[in-house]
């Protein structure tokens, strides 16, 4: 089995038509000088151009006629030349601007999404503060951060069969973009909504469990060991690797993934990395390589990058891109570099690893099948499972937390989550109140929070509401 790498998708390894020789230190030199920088940036910026990126890309075309302007342009003060670049670019930029705003309904529609994302006065709006709440609160109470993962993503995807069949979008998806547009537009949308707020604590998160199960201890030791082994000794039979200076390229693109919080974008720039050792090997032999070829090389250069985060960002990338995306390439690489870290992870002193173990083979195919199995669209039920309560307490003021709180669970069970949550001693004394602008109603032991939750914020006119858990006052009182 061979890997073509005359794909479209090879951004910086096309050599043939550059007339470039093949040492790795010219492919180097030859990955889109301009592009790198600015592009590598922008990834690891995130900013919010997900459309077209016309701006990007005209720039590009035209920055060689414009640096020759720029030779050309100038007015002669006493011998010298005042170049005057500063105004022309500017202008460039108002248009292609206003260019980049007419040809981008994507855009509009992610940023419009992001907007709704942070009102809570709407229904996704209460949905997704009060899940981002939730997993900022309560950070240990997964069984793992695969199963953290696994969670997250199950919640992105509940919030987009949500928006699919929402009214709140004004105007809808489908007057902005094509039918067929619209899962790509609202994926990146749950990227901004959701991972883009949660990206450090979801850092955190799992590395917190990497620590706890002494994951990281081992991984740190595997990798330093790997280290100082051949290529040989990993495996690599008869290629020649990369050499130091595209090992620390590599090295930085794989520090710039880390800045980055859509998996997309992370497989992206994981795709240019493969290929470009990929392309390495071949020009450095001249012969093509297969597969068994390929897994060993990326073993060494994953070592030799000494980055145990890799490790976290292959779950993230695993468990947070959309299934769509992992039938092409990106989720070949992805699984490849996915058995590259399990080499490592398995590695010992006596004896190189070279092939995977039976457990990552089935933890591969049990991952494929998981991720690309058809699902049943979620019911409205699946997204009505945060409540977010406030406790006004006389001694410590008011405080909240995000409960999770099924459709059908009632206010006495509530009342007893947070009676436990806020750790109250006569919970006897306690009740949980709807609290609006005008009114303050106690709620019956028999009713049923989220029903009342869904309610409210199916009105034309939603007005800011509150569920307060607060000691019960007597007459007395």
């Amino acid at each position: 089995m061979s890997i073509s790498t005359s794909s479209s998708d090879t951004l910086e390894y096309s050599l043939g038509q550059e007339g470039l020789a093949s040492s790795p230190s010219q492919h180097l030199n030859h990955e889109d000088p301009g592009k790198d920088s600015s592009e590598d940036d922008e990834d690891a910026e995130e900013d919010e151009d997900y459309g077209v990126g016309l701006e990007a890309d005209l720039e590009m075309r035209l920055r060689p006629s414009f640096k020759a302007r720029r030779q050309r342009v100038g007015v002669s003060l006493g011998g010298g030349s005042f170049i005057l670049p500063r105004a022309l670019k500017g202008r460039f930029r108002k248009v292609s601007s206003m260019l980049t705003s007419l040809v981008t309904p994507e855009r509009r529609a992610i940023k419009r999404i992001a907007e709704l994302s942070r009102d809570k006065s709407s229904y996704f709006g209460s949905l997704v503060q009060d899940y981002i709440s939730f997993v900022k609160e309560n950070r240990g109470c997964h069984m793992s951060g695969m199963d953290f993962l696994q969670t997250l993503r199950q919640f992105m995807t509940q919030m987009k069969a949500y928006l699919s069949q929402s009214s709140e979008l004004d105007p809808p998806l489908e007057s902005l973009i094509p039918e067929d547009h619209i899962d790509q537009v609202l994926e990146k949308a749950m990227h901004k909504c959701v991972l883009k707020p949660l990206k450090s604590v979801i850092e955190a998160i799992l590395h917190d469990y990497q620590v706890n199960s002494g994951a990281w201890k081992q991984l740190k030791d595997n990798l330093e060991l790997a280290k100082t082994k051949r290529p040989q000794q990993l495996g690599v039979d008869g290629a020649i690797p990369p050499d130091p200076v595209a090992i620390e390229k590599i090295r930085h693109k794989f520090l710039n993934m880390r800045k980055m919080y859509s998996p997309e974008k992370k497989v992206s720039l994981l795709l240019r990395v493969c290929k470009l050792i990929y392309t390495i090997m071949q020009d450095n032999s001249g012969r093509m390589y297969g597969a068994d070829d390929f897994l060993p090389m990326l073993t060494y250069v994953v070592a030799q990058c000494d980055m145990p985060q890799l490790d976290t960002e292959i779950q993230y990338m695993m468990e947070l891109l959309d299934p769509s995306l992992l039938q092409g390439e990106g989720g070949y690489y992805l699984t490849s570099v996915y058995g590259a870290m399990a080499l490592i992870k398995n590695f010992q002193e006596e004896q190189a690893a070279r092939v995977l173990s039976s457990e990552a083979r089935n933890t591969l195919h049990q991952w494929h099948q998981r991720r690309t199995a058809q699902r049943l669209a979620p019911s409205v039920d699946d997204f009505q499972n945060y409540l977010r309560v406030a406790l006004q307490d006389e001694d410590t003021g008011c405080t909240a937390k995000t409960l999770i709180v099924q459709p059908y669970t009632t206010t006495e069970e509530v009342c007893s989550v947070c009676a436990y949550k806020f750790k109250i001693r006569d919970p006897e004394n306690y009740a949980l109140f709807l609290v609006t602008e005008d009114t303050r109603q106690q709620l019956a032991p028999d009713t049923h929070p989220q029903r009342i939750k869904a309610e409210l914020h199916s009105r034309p006119r939603g007005h800011a509401f509150h569920f307060v858990y607060r000691r019960v006052f007597s007459m007395s009182d």
